[in-house]
């Protein structure tokens, strides 16, 4: 039923936008979609024609996905826009771009990943180094992806900085899963990037996994420093996980005996879907509609949940306050509402 009432949705709103076609989301005008080179860029590239081709199927419009070249040049396509703009900001791009376009810029679709509409960071360290707590980071080489990364730079920083953390050195790895390959191959001592509640095993009826808890649960036994035996083992699906898809870097379980998860950050309001100002309402709503029944189709799906794309499962509706409490923590104005 929820279905056929959303394919109704879509169509509705489609038709509504027919007439607003000639102005946007034609070849002659189109539709700019960026992304953020958050995982992979050649994988966002390919997954993102994807997903662009199959909204336009379904809208009428015609839509041209870009991912830019870094966090700050997503944020620029966003105050330079005329109205033609949409893209997938992270929580931090999307705080910045609200503010410097006077929240004309706004957010109508927030990620939720496997049941949660919340993310965190990890902080993620050789076990064989034998750091028990983030001071034993002081004087150490950092993996990152990128300043404008929410998980990957500006929470960990932050928290470095209130735990008097002073680190030796840099190495910008331009990519989440990029910095997990550069950690696994020594290229610095320790790496920030996404984290992702781990899922329990088959069978488990307990308590939902909810932040604070081992972020590890259910995956490494920390009494007997090991994995959990198969029967007993849940599912490992954070930055180690899109590590081991890449070629040469090992199965998961290998990767998961060498890196472990240190301490995290968090929570944080995942990342969204948002328009820029001016952005017409009824392209906007045909195209808001067009990505719930996407992602939630097996095809969609498969698309989005990539772990080497954004790992997305479903989409919630939101406002511009659902990122209020994250400009608070950072300095940010709110708007008056």
């Amino acid at each position: 039923m929820k279905r056929t009432l959303l394919a109704v949705l879509v169509a509705t709103v489609a038709l509504g936008a027919t007439g607003l076609a000639q102005a946007l989301g034609t070849r002659d005008n189109p539709i700019i979609w960026v992304f953020p080179p958050s995982t992979r860029a050649e994988v966002i590239e390919a997954t993102a024609k994807q997903i662009v081709e199959a909204i336009g199927k379904a809208t009428g419009l015609y839509i041209v996905p870009r991912v830019m070249p870094d966090y700050a040049a997503l944020i620029e396509a966003f105050k330079a826009a005329e109205g033609n703009v949409m893209g997938t900001p992270t929580t931090d791009q999307y705080a910045r771009i609200s503010v410097e376009t006077n929240f004309g810029a706004h957010a109508r679709l927030a990620a939720v990943r496997r049941g949660y509409s919340f993310y965190f960071s990890s902080i993620y360290v050789p076990r064989a180094a034998g750091y028990t707590s983030v001071q034993d980071l002081n004087g150490k080489i950092w993996i990152y992806n990128d300043e404008g990364s929410t998980s990957g730079y500006v929470f960990p920083q932050k928290y470095f900085e209130a735990n008097g953390v002073v680190v030796g050195g840099v190495v910008k790895s331009g990519g989440h899963t990029n910095s997990m390959i550069a950690l696994l191959k020594g290229q610095g001592d320790f790496c920030t990037g996404y984290g992702s509640p781990p899922e329990p095993p088959a069978g488990y009826e307990g308590p939902k996994w909810d932040y604070g808890m081992d972020p590890e649960m259910w995956i490494w036994d920390r009494e007997n420093n090991a994995l959990y035996p198969p029967e007993l083992r849940g599912a490992c699906v954070d930055l180690r996980l899109a590590a081991s898809k890449v070629e040469g870097m090992g199965t998961l379980e290998e990767i998961i005996e060498k890196i472990g998860v240190l301490d995290t950050v968090g929570p944080l309001p995942n990342d969204c879907i948002a328009f820029s100002a001016g952005f017409p309402i009824r392209v906007e709503n045909a195209i808001v509609a067009a990505i719930i029944a996407h992602i939630r189709s097996p095809e969609g799906y498969a698309l989005w949940s990539n772990p080497n794309f954004y790992e997305w499962t479903d989409v919630e509706l939101i406002d511009d306050s659902y990122y209020d409490t994250y400009r608070a923590l950072i300095g940010l104005p709110n708007p008056e509402r």
